[in-house]
C-alpha cells in the first residue's frame, strides 16, 4: 500500500523505521512511474532543463493548480544560465529553490543548505511578531538580552512600519524560498511573519511601532546578530508544538527530545484522554531494539481511555508528518461504526503519459475505512495545524466527517494530500520532491490539496489569534490544548 511521507526516513539518525518498502521522507515506495531521476552528473542548466521537462510531465496538480510551467521556465532558465556562466553555486542554489517555490505544495521540496541559508537568515533582532486578529502586526516575543529589549520593545505593541515601509507592504515583500514551499496563502503569511524579523547577521532595521499607549509613535534600530535561530522557536507552532521528528528527517538542528513513541497518551484535567499521534509510520524512535506498532499504541490507547471512563478524546495532530495511507485508514476503523470511501489514488504512469487509478491486490480500486475493535463513539476534539500533512491530514478528514468530532486549531492543515514519491538528484548535493499522484475522492475529484491558497482541513472550532494569545504562545502555553480541555469540560 502507498505511503504518503517517507524516503531515507532515518538513515542519518540512528533511528529505525520498520515498515515495508518506506524508502523516503515526504514519500511513498517508488513505483514504475517513479524512478529516481540522476541529473546529479548533469551541468547546471541541463540539470535544470530535465528536471523542469520532467515536473511539466509528471507534477500531478498542474492543472487543478493552474502552473504555467512555460512563464516558469522564462523567468527561471535564463537566472540558472548565469549561475553557469559565472560558476556561480549559491546563484544556481536559491534560484532553483524560488523556482520550486513558486508551485504552492508542501510535496515540492529540495534540500537546504544551512551554510548558505545562514548567510541571509543566519541573524535576528531579539523579537517575534504575531498577525492578532485585529489585524494588528504585534510584537508577541522579545529577548531579555537583545537591543530590542534595550530600546523598549515589549510584547504587545504594535509594529506600523519597516525600514520605512508600512508593515504590511514590508510583510509582502518578504522572501519565504528557504522556508520551503507554501500550499496555502494562511501558511505563507505565517512564513513571512517569521521570516520578516531573519536577516544577514550585522543588517540593521529601524522599526515603527505605537508605543503602549497604541498612540505614540516610535522608532528603534537594531542590528541582527546570531542567536542560533531563536526567534524561529518563538513563532505558532514552534513555540509550543515540537518539529523534532521532521527536523531530524531533514536534518535541521533541533535541541527538542526525541519523542517516547510515535502514539503518545495521557490523562488530563484528570478525566480526559490526550493522544498525541506523530504520524502513520511504525518507528523504534528510542532505539530500544524493539520497533512499537503505531496502531496498537492507538488502540492500546483508545482501550485505556474506555476503560477509564475518560470524558472525551483529544486527538493531538498537529506537526503530524503523514506517513502510510493504509495505516490513517486503519486508525480510522477505530472510530466508523460501519464501512466508509477513504480514496482513490491516481499515480502518473510514464508508459502512457497519463494518469492512472491503482488497484489492490485483490484488483478492487480505492482505500475503504473498516470498522475494528475497540470502537470509540464518545466526543473527540482533533488539534490540527498547518504542519499537519499529507496522510496525517487524511486522518483529520476523516475523523471530521464524523458527528461526534470537532476539529479545533488557530488554522487549518498544510493543504498537501497528493501521493509523494517521485524525485530528482541535482548537482550539488541537492535532491528534488515532488508528488506524482492526486488523492481522489469517491466522485473521482482532487481532494484537500490546495487551490488558489486554499485547502486542508479547516477547524470546526477556530480559536483567534488575539495579541494576547499570540503572546501566550511565545511564552510556550499550550492555548489550543487548553482550549479543547475547556470545551470537553463543558
Amino acid at each position: 500500500m502507498q505511503t504518503r511521507e517517507i524516503k531515507k526516513l532515518l538513515a542519518i539518525l540512528c533511528i529505525v523505521i520498520v515498515v515495508a518498502g518506506i524508502l523516503a521522507y515526504f514519500d511513498r515506495p517508488p513505483t514504475q512511474s517513479e524512478a529516481t531521476n540522476d541529473f546529479s552528473d548533469l551541468s547546471w542548466t541541463a540539470a535544470f532543463e530535465a528536471l523542469h521537462e520532467t515536473l511539466a510531465q509528471e507534477y500531478a496538480f498542474t492543472e487543478w493548480k493552474g502552473i504555467d510551467w512555460d512563464s516558469l521556465h522564462a523567468t527561471y532558465a535564463p537566472q540558472i544560465a548565469a549561475a553557469q556562466s559565472s560558476q556561480d553555486f549559491k546563484g544556481y542554489y536559491l534560484t532553483l529553490r524560488a523556482y520550486l517555490n513558486e508551485i504552492p505544495d508542501g510535496h515540492v521540496r529540495v534540500n537546504n543548505l544551512k551554510e548558505i541559508d545562514d548567510l541571509f537568515i543566519g541573524g535576528g533582532y531579539g523579537l517575534a511578531l504575531a498577525n492578532s486578529s485585529d489585524q494588528n502586526i504585534v510584537i508577541s516575543w522579545v529577548d531579555p538580552a537583545s537591543e530590542a529589549f534595550a530600546a523598549g520593545l515589549r510584547p504587545g505593541i504594535e509594529v506600523v512600519s519597516w525600514n520605512g515601509q508600512p508593515i504590511r507592504t514590508a510583510l509582502d515583500q518578504t522572501e519565504t524560498s528557504l522556508s520551503g514551499t507554501s500550499a496555502t496563502t494562511e501558511y505563507l503569511n505565517l512564513k513571512k511573519l517569521a521570516y520578516l524579523v531573519r536577516a544577514p547577521i550585522g543588517q540593521p532595521v529601524e522599526i515603527g511601532y505605537l508605543g503602549a499607549d497604541g498612540a505614540t509613535p516610535g522608532t528603534a534600530t537594531l542590528v541582527a546578530f546570531d542567536d542560533g535561530g531563536q526567534s524561529l522557536r518563538k513563532n505558532y507552532p514552534d513555540a509550543v508544538v515540537s518539529n523534532k521528528l521532521r527536523d531530524m528527517f531533514v536534518g535541521v538542528d533541533n535541541p527538542d527530545p526525541v519523542p517516547k513513541a510515535m502514539v503518545e497518551s495521557q490523562t488530563v484535567a484528570d478525566t480526559i484522554t490526550y493522544v498525541k499521534i506523530q504520524g502513520e509510520l511504525d518507528a523504534d524512535l528510542q532505539e530500544a531494539g524493539k520497533v512499537q506498532s503505531t496502531l496498537d499504541l492507538l488502540r492500546d490507547a483508545i482501550t485505556a481511555a474506555e476503560q477509564n471512563g475518560s470524558q472525551g478524546l483529544i486527538i493531538d495532530l498537529r506537526n503530524n508528518i503523514g506517513g502510510l495511507d493504509q495505516m490513517a485508514v486503519d486508525m480510522l476503523g477505530f472510530f466508523y461504526d460501519q464501512p466508509a470511501f477513504y480514496e482513490y489514488q491516481n499515480l502518473y504512469n510514464p508508459a502512457t503519459g497519463a494518469f492512472d487509478i491503482q488497484k489492490n491486490e485483490d484488483g478492487s480500486v480505492g482505500l475503504t475505512i473498516e470498522p475494528t475493535q475497540p470502537h470509540y463513539e464518545g466526543t473527540v476534539i482533533v488539534l490540527i495545524n498547518p504542519k499537519c500533512v499529507s496522510s496525517g491530514e487524511g486522518l483529520a478528514m476523516g475523523l471530521q466527517k464524523l458527528p461526534n468530532v470537532r476539529t479545533l486549531g488557530f488554522y487549518g492543515t498544510n493543504g498537501s494530500f497528493g501521493l509523494a514519491g517521485a524525485e530528482a538528484l541535482m548537482p550539488g548535493s541537492l535532491t528534488v520532491h515532488w508528488p506524482s499522484g492526486q488523492s481522489l475522492d469517491e466522485q473521482k475529484n482532487i481532494q484537500l490539496d490546495s487551490r488558489n491558497g486554499s485547502g486542508g482541513v479547516r477547524p470546526d472550532l477556530v480559536i483567534p489569534m488575539t495579541s494576547e494569545n499570540a503572546i501566550r504562545i511565545a511564552n510556550g502555553e499550550d492555548v489550543e490544548l487548553a482550549e479543547a480541555i475547556r470545551v470537553l469540560q463543558n
